[in-house]
Formats: C-alpha cells, structure tokens, sequence
C-alpha cells in the first residue's frame, strides 16, 4: 500500500533523512542518476560530503566525480571535464588508463580548477 504513495521508498527516506545507516560508497544498492533524481535528492548528496581538511582528489576517491566537482572545483572545469566520466567514482578515473581517463583525473588535480 506504501509503494501507491512512495513510489521509491528508499528516495523517500534518504530524502527525508529518516535512513540512519549510511550506505557505502561502492554499494550495488545505490546507483547514481540524475535523470530520475531531483534537485533536492542531489543536494542531499552534495551535503553528505563532508571534505575535513583537504579538497584533494586523491582523499576523496569514494565520491562521484560530479559532487566532487560541485563542493571541490570550480564550475569552469564542466567546459573541459569529460561528461562520460561525472557519474563515475573518483576511484575509477583514477584507474582509467584511456587518454580520456588520464584529461579527466589531470584536470580534477588541476591547481586552475580549485576554490
């Protein structure tokens, strides 16, 4: 009867703030898309993220390279970053050996981009 209502309750109560534990980064539960996720799902997100001392790449590989952009970087590096890879995980672009891979990880390093 819930789903009539909640279409997606785990949305629901992540929104909400009601899910006590915190799901990790690599979960196969939680799948990043913001075609379906709203602008209050994506700031949730982005107010999760809690950088401490550093804004460095390398500290924060379990982040997705989009909200790594958005609290860490400054909106002109979206001009040069390459779309394909704002849903991936810092992780991965590190590993990424394609020359892509390689512009996307030099520029999220990038002394340029920083706030």
């Amino acid at each position: 009867m819930l789903h009539k209502y909640l279409p997606k309750p785990l949305v629901c109560l992540l929104t909400m703030g009601w899910l006590i534990q915190p799901i990790t980064a690599h979960s196969p539960y939680l799948t990043y898309n913001d075609n379906y996720a709203s602008l209050s799902q994506q700031s949730l997100l982005i107010s999760q993220f809690r950088p401490g001392d550093s804004c460095e790449a390398n500290d924060n590989l379990s982040l997705f390279a989009d909200t790594f952009i958005s609290v860490c970087r400054k909106a002109s590096i979206r001009r040069e970053f390459p779309s394909e890879f704002l849903k991936s995980y810092l992780e991965d672009i590190k590993n990424n050996k394609s020359a892509v891979g390689k512009k996307a990880w030099k520029l999220l390093n990038d002394g340029r981009f920083k706030k």
